[in-house]
């Protein structure tokens, strides 16, 4: 008999982001892909057509099967209360796309039932168990590029905000930073320690929809270190995830490799590619570890939202703003 205990999962939404879990899932022996909720009906059938039960609607799912142990959020954002209120009631666990809400009432809500009846919701860090990113932030400390003086982030895809729920800010809540924001604010941190302020410093909505498609962010981060993150839908950059300038090198976090660039021009591989399909891999992993636990961390998805918040706040006060 297999030492594993297996832990049914659903899905809730079967979008893009959905899809990308599903070959994740099907390399942990300690899940089973249980169901998939979504409320669009060609949606659903494609999924039937795969041999998975799905479900209009979170409340048909609990009462033909009962609460899943572990459910996975793709939903729009602002429906992310309304789905994650009563499966957390029903005894599931939940690892939620980021954001974690579109509004801080929700996200709030969410983080303080998950805590109050013991149950782990925590908002999914796309970059969180990237190897490359810990060995940069451990360079860094360790005095590899001398003092850190400045930091670069980009994150960007192609994406027209038009075509899907992302541009209508009623189930979205805003667009590029809100989407990417939480990423490129755990990859700021991991880098350069906790961010002090935070300031929308360009804006734009370069295909003309509802929502912005382009911003760029100024974060403080103390002692004079500030950071500046790029976040696009027009483009996909080339260019790194993450530009580390020191007073005696430079270390690149890029999709490719990771490198440090020495003051004498030498410059050393540190890390290999980015893999988007192994990220995954480790967000699941750890979430199944926090299950295990006994004591709960506090998930950072509502943190990260305000930060976010406060950022949309700069663009109407002008200036550096606290979450």
């Amino acid at each position: 008999m297999s030492a594993v205990s297996m832990k049914s999962l659903v899905l809730v939404g079967s979008g893009a982001a959905a899809c990308d879990w599903l070959d994740t899932v099907n390399e942990l022996p300690e899940l089973e892909l249980a169901a998939c909720v979504d409320p669009d009906p060609a949606r659903r059938a494609e999924i039937e057509s795969r041999g998975l039960p799905s479900f209009p609607s979170i409340s048909e799912l609990l009462a033909a099967q009962g609460a899943p142990d572990v459910a996975i959020l793709c939903t729009p954002p602002a429906l992310r209360r309304e789905t994650a209120e009563p499966l957390l009631r029903a005894g599931s666990d939940l690892l939620i796309e980021p954001p974690l809400s579109t509004t801080q009432d929700d996200a709030d809500a969410i983080a303080e039932l998950a805590e109050r009846i013991g149950a782990v919701a925590m908002t999914i860090s796309r970059f969180a168990a990237a190897p490359s990113l810990s060995l940069a932030a451990e360079r860094i400390a360790a005095g590899s590029i001398g003092r850190l003086c400045a930091l670069e982030v980009c994150l960007g895809h192609k994406r027209d905000p038009r075509a899907d729920w992302r541009g209508d800010p009623e189930l979205s809540g805003g667009g590029v930073l809100l989407e990417l924001g939480g990423d490129a604010l755990e990859i700021a941190e991991r880098l350069a320690g906790p961010v002090r302020r935070i300031s929308l410093a360009e804006t734009a909505s370069a295909r003309g929809g509802e929502v912005e498609d382009e911003v760029r962010v100024e974060t403080d981060h103390g002692a004079g270190l500030l950071a500046n993150l790029r976040l696009t839908w027009n483009d996909s950059p080339l260019r790194p995830i993450a530009r580390c300038i020191g007073d005696r090198g430079e270390l690149s976090v890029g999709w490719a490799q990771t490198s440090i660039l020495r003051e004498d021009g030498r410059r050393e591989v540190i890390a290999g590619a980015f893999d988007p399909h192994a990220a995954r891999l480790g967000v699941l992993s750890r979430f199944l570890r926090e299950r295990r636990r006994g004591e709960r961390a506090v998930d950072g998805g509502a943190q990260s939202l305000a930060w976010l918040h406060a950022a949309y706040r700069s663009a109407t006060t002008g200036r550096f703003e606290l979450a």
